[in-house]
């Protein structure tokens, strides 16, 4: 089956150490965009906090297509190295064309410990922080959010996929698949899936790419058909949720364990209808197997109101009609 829904959302690879979306961003945003220059703050877990400037720290950027009208989008990776290892940060921003400063980005920080060289680090060795953030995904300016009715949200998901065979070195893959949203308004819930429509599919255009991977190294095991659903958990009175209600299943495969958590908040931009036009945050499920694997899925998400999709190209007409 060929993924359904492949949009060029803010979603990246992420992987362990997801950060939350509710309380945290209200007392940090970990970045600002002037419409020149990008600058990412992270909080580190000694206390410290890792800081990167496009303008000094830069070591690629390049554009890309974003999906919101008006805007233009750029990707940067900065990076710095000090006695003790690598850190890396990781970014896509998107921007109004008439008010820069209101922006979207997501991206990821990466820590290497004890990294003595740039070049084919692994990200199964990295401490990785993710981050997604945005005017309108501030928790100080709250979404007006309806008393009634409901909502469908399609988007992607990124991340990281981690593997470990049972009595084998682990393996850490890059994925992306589509990530659906059911948000209940009367009810005051919002449920969730990756991969209920579409697959789970390989992703290396960001690790890959920045790490010097090859495209065409081999697969041990593929993320292609998992599914994880997300329970219907509330929505706070700023437009958050969280929620540690997680499943996972595999058509083929006997997952016998699985958990995870999830979060994030829903903009405080309204869609035509009312209803807020996006939401996104964080995603993470862990699984054990009956043969003794064990899997886990880190990721950020971006989902979409209906009335920001792509519309599909006109059908041509039919020639023998």
């Amino acid at each position: 089956m060929k993924t359904a829904v492949r949009l060029a959302c803010l979603t990246l690879v992420l992987a362990l150490g997801a950060c939350s979306s509710g309380g945290e961003r209200a007392s940090h945003r970990p970045t600002s965009f002037d419409g020149e220059v990008l600058r990412i703050a992270i909080p580190r877990a000694d206390g410290r906090t890792e800081r990167f400037s496009s303008l000094r720290d830069e070591w690629s950027s390049w554009s890309w297509f974003p999906f919101m009208p008006n805007h233009s989008g750029r990707r940067w990776t900065m990076g710095r190295s000090d006695r003790d290892g690598v850190s890396i940060a990781y970014a896509l921003v998107s921007w109004d064309n008439d008010d820069p400063t209101d922006y979207l980005s997501a991206g990821f920080w990466m820590r290497f410990d004890g990294a003595r060289t740039t070049r084919r680090l692994n990200p199964a060795d990295a401490k990785i922080v993710p981050f997604i953030d945005g005017l309108e995904l501030d928790a100080h300016v709250p979404p007006d959010l309806p008393v009634s009715g409901t909502a469908n949200y399609v988007g992607s998901a990124g991340g990281v996929f981690r593997y470990r065979p049972a009595g084998a070195e682990p393996l850490a893959e890059e994925f992306t698949a589509t990530m659906t949203l059911q948000a209940d308004f009367a009810a005051g819930t919002v449920a969730g899936c990756i991969g209920c429509v579409g697959d789970i599919a390989l992703e290396r255009e960001h690790l890959y790419a920045i790490l010097g991977w090859r495209r065409g190294e081999a697969v041990e095991h593929s993320p292609t058909d998992y599914e994880i659903r997300f329970a219907p958990t509330a929505i706070g009175g700023t437009g958050e949720f969280a929620g540690a209600s997680v499943a996972v299943t595999h058509p083929d495969r006997a997952v016998v364990r699985s958990h995870g958590s999830w979060s994030g908040r829903f903009s405080s931009r309204p869609a035509g209808d009312g209803t807020p036009r996006l939401a996104a945050g964080h995603a993470s499920a862990a699984l054990a197997e009956a043969d003794g694997g064990e899997g886990r899925f880190d990721s950020i998400f971006t989902a979409l109101h209906p009335t920001l999709l792509p519309q599909p190209p006109p059908k041509e007409p039919d020639p023998g009609s």
